[in-house]
């Protein structure tokens, strides 16, 4: 004998399955399912970055960049301690460099503007992995060259495990439950991908436009980079749905930090819990709730100074407005995922301000005060654009530092520093936002505003070879706004291996002093002053404020002349001058 079966519950049943299908049918319809990267692993990985194609619409064929495929570039998956070669051949047919974004390894292997990569040749970097578990990036970084290598597709994300982390439960099936999301915005015009801020009206995640994901009903983890050039973007779920963030640019949080709204700058990355248990059958968006940010930030609705705007950017209907980056639909839950939302993390163990030996000032200005300018740049660090022959500044190995950022222009700069990963001290004087309590390498710094962090620089010493600080907006970076810094040893360093220029003037100077300013911050230094038959002409001490002195001399034959400095830290910086009668 069957068993009995109600017939209206059947229909009801059957009703429901329908909805769901139709709710899904309208959700997938127009859209792209979601590519997820390949993944590399081991202790040899090879990287392409090539020439290729890619349709970010239906039939129009746009030329890209990419490593090991036409857009954007494998993940890399990485364990604390391991030893990993990368070699990167450069198929494109221009100049290029990789830089590992936010992993700590020495200068030679960084990647930076130095590291140049030549057509049809290979650059192999070796190290260990010494990070924590955190999720990082790697992008183009000749100097001049990121912004479009960039744009053109050349990126790709890296996660680091440790011990600690797998000690969690939390998501980690790769493309399932731990989802990388690259989060961009491009300008493409007549075919072609552009550079320029008033155009990038292309909204892509992972390539694609329109992206759809479909995600168990679980905890889920999302891994997102803002990967775009110059935008903005406020995160947050169409239907209000918290987030929970777990970890930030360098590591983990001690514990999540629950949120409906976040802002996300350009190379910045976070880690999103997202707990879908009891959303089954359920669909939303990831949007950037850009109609959110505040003024002078790239992608609010006004960055200005009520005098001028930068070109183009009022045309851009994505400037100031909400838009999806992702849809996502809730399935069954799969056997062996996570159920439940951590409520603690990792130790962050942040650094004591008390801890630091020196503070640091680095002033943001446009090369040129005039209200254009202020918005759109060109703009220095410290009065100066990027020069590769000169060192901005000298980190003795071993110190502890603050590091911080004055803001004079009309735009919201976020600002990376290469090698370490730093502790956000304050944002405009306030304690930073609970999320962005750990560890960071990108810290934006508003406009008309400051911020300042603290690290510490314990190793890799290298008296030649630079790290950079700069400008993530890379337009901003590519027109020079980045310096170059150095840690060295000061116990093995001599004086002819420091490449550092300090700024005297004036020079030619007929008024019997200089303004001498260095790279090194406050404290005492010692001063001697050479002719041109190498004899002591003048020798004495000063005591720098604010990086600066004012060193009076007493009269001298006109000629030409060697300083040499040597600060409280016992790093010497030499100069010529000329004096004048």
């Amino acid at each position: 004998m069957k068993p009995y079966r109600d017939p209206n519950m059947a229909r009801t049943i059957h009703l429901k399955a329908l909805l769901v299908t139709l709710l899904f049918s309208n959700v997938i319809v127009g859209q792209t399912p979601l590519p997820i990267p390949d993944t590399l692993s081991g202790s040899v990985i090879d990287l392409t970055l090539q020439e290729a194609t890619w349709e970010f619409h239906p039939g129009e064929v746009v030329n890209t960049y990419g490593y090991n495929g036409s857009l954007l570039g494998p993940t890399l998956i990485l364990n604390q301690g391991q030893a990993v070669t990368l070699n990167v051949t450069n198929a494109l047919p221009d100049l290029t460099t990789t830089h590992w974004h936010g992993l700590h390894v020495s200068p030679a292997n960084d990647g930076g503007p130095h590291s140049l990569i030549y057509p049809n040749t290979t650059w192999s970097p070796s190290f260990t992995v010494l990070d924590r578990a955190s999720t990082f990036w790697y992008h183009p970084h000749g100097h001049g060259l990121t912004d479009y290598q960039v744009s053109m597709g050349a990126a790709g994300v890296i996660i680091v495990r440790d011990a600690q982390e797998a000690a969690l439960d939390l998501p980690r099936a790769y493309g399932v439950d731990d989802i990388p999301l690259v989060l961009q915005t491009k300008a493409v015009v007549a075919g072609q991908i552009a550079l320029h801020t008033g155009l990038d009206s292309v909204v892509v995640v992972n390539g694609v436009r329109n992206a759809w994901k479909e995600l168990p009903a679980q905890v889920v983890r999302l891994r997102c980079l803002n990967g775009s050039s110059e935008r903005a973007m406020r995160l947050g779920f169409s239907n209000s749905m918290p987030f929970h963030v777990i970890g930030t640019d360098g590591g983990l949080l001690s514990a999540p930090v629950t949120l409906t709204r976040l802002q996300l700058m350009p190379g910045e990355r976070v880690e999103l819990l997202l707990d879908l248990t009891a959303m089954q059958g359920q669909a939303m968006q990831l949007m950037a709730y850009n109609s959110e940010l505040p003024d002078n930030i790239i992608g609010a609705a006004e960055v200005g100074n009520g005098m001028a705007t930068l070109d183009g950017y009022n045309d851009n209907a994505l400037n100031g407005a909400d838009f999806q980056l992702v849809s996502f639909t809730v399935s069954a839950s799969l056997t062996n995922g996570t159920f439940q939302l951590p409520t603690t993390l990792v130790p962050v163990n942040v650094i004591p301000e008390m801890d630091a030996d020196v503070t640091r000032t680095f002033l943001l200005e446009p090369q040129l005060m005039s209200p254009m300018e202020m918005i759109e740049g060109p703009f220095t660090i410290n009065g100066a654009l990027m020069d590769m022959d000169s060192i901005n500044v000298v980190v003795p190995l071993g110190s502890t530092e603050v590091w911080s950022f004055t803001n004079n222009t009309m735009v919201g700069h976020p600002i990376h520093i290469h090698d370490i990963q730093f502790n956000i001290l304050d944002r405009n004087g306030a304690a930073p936002e609970p999320w962005e309590a750990g560890w960071k390498d990108v810290v934006f710094v508003p406009a008309q505003g400051s911020a300042r962090v603290i690290t510490r620089f314990e190793d890799f010493a290298d008296p030649d070879m630079p790290y950079m600080y700069h400008c993530h907006l890379l337009m901003h970076e590519d027109e020079g706004m980045m310096g170059q810094f150095l840690v060295v040893d000061p116990t093995t360093i001599g004086e002819a291996l420091n490449p550092v220029r300090p700024l005297v003037w004036p020079n030619p100077s007929n008024t019997g002093h200089l303004i001498v300013s260095l790279p090194n911050g406050d404290g005492p230094a010692d001063l001697r002053l050479y002719d041109a038959l190498g004899r002591i002409a003048y020798a004495g001490r000063t005591s720098l404020t604010a990086g600066k002195a004012r060193v009076d001399l007493p009269t001298l034959s006109a000629g030409v002349y060697q300083l040499r400095i040597t600060d409280q830290h016992g790093i010497p910086y030499a100069a010529h001058i000329i004096l004048q009668h």
